[in-house]
C-alpha cells in the first residue's frame, strides 16, 4: 500500500507499534509513538515533544491526549486538558500532535471542544506565528534541519545549509532558576 498510494508516512492503528520493525516500512516518517502511553492499550512512550530519528525514520511523537481518551475514558468535555497540553509544549517549543477521529466527535459535546480546539490553534497561528504544518511538511523540514550545520563566523555562530533562513539560533541560560532562551 506504501508503494501503491506513493505514502511518505505512517501510523499504526491504536498505535500499537515495533519500533524494531520501522527500518523494515520503508517509509519517511512515522507518527504511532506517544510521548507518554500510559492510557493508550499499548504502554510506554518516547519521553519527548520533539520528532527524532529512528534509523533513517523520522517519528512524529503523539503528544496531544487523543480524542478518544479525552472523551470516552476520562470522560472530559472540556478544552481544560489541551490547553495545560498547549501551553507546556509551547513552553518548551516542541510539537503538538493531535489524534482526532471523526467517528469520535459525532455528537455535540465532542463537537464543541473539537471546535474550541480548531479556535485556539487558529487563534495561536494569528497571535504568535504557530507553525501548522502537515507531516509531510514537517518531515521535510526536520530533514533539512538535520542537514544544516553550525559554524564560527568571526566572534559569532552562523547556520549554514538549505533552509538556513527559517533557522534559529538559540542561546540557552538561567533565569530565575528556570531555563530561558535568547534568539
Amino acid at each position: 500500500y506504501r508503494k501503491k498510494f506513493e505514502s511518505r508516512g505512517f501510523r499504526a492503528g491504536v498505535l500499537y507499534r515495533n519500533i524494531d520493525w520501522f527500518d523494515h516500512l520503508h517509509f519517511e516518517y512515522d507518527m504511532s509513538v506517544p510521548n507518554v502511553g500510559h492510557l493508550d492499550p499499548q504502554h510506554g512512550g518516547c519521553c519527548t515533544v520533539f520528532p527524532y530519528f529512528i534509523g533513517d525514520l523520522l517519528e512524529i511523537p503523539v503528544t496531544m491526549t487523543q480524542d478518544y481518551t479525552l472523551f470516552h475514558i476520562l470522560r472530559n468535555y472540556t478544552l481544560d486538558l489541551w490547553e495545560r497540553q498547549i501551553q507546556a509544549i509551547l513552553s518548551k517549543h516542541g510539537v503538538m500532535n493531535f489524534i482526532v477521529h471523526p467517528d469520535y466527535v459525532t455528537e455535540q459535546g465532542e463537537q464543541s471542544v473539537y471546535k474550541s480546539l480548531l479556535a485556539r490553534i487558529a487563534d495561536l497561528r494569528r497571535t504568535s506565528g504557530l507553525w501548522t504544518p502537515l507531516p509531510g511538511e514537517l518531515n521535510r523540514w526536520w530533514r533539512q534541519r538535520k542537514q544544516m550545520k553550525l559554524v564560527k563566523n568571526g566572534a559569532g555562530w552562523e547556520i549554514e545549509g538549505d533552509g538556513k533562513v527559517r533557522a534559529r539560533i538559540a542561546y540557552a541560560h538561567l533565569e530565575n532558576d528556570a531555563l530561558a532562551y535568547s534568539f
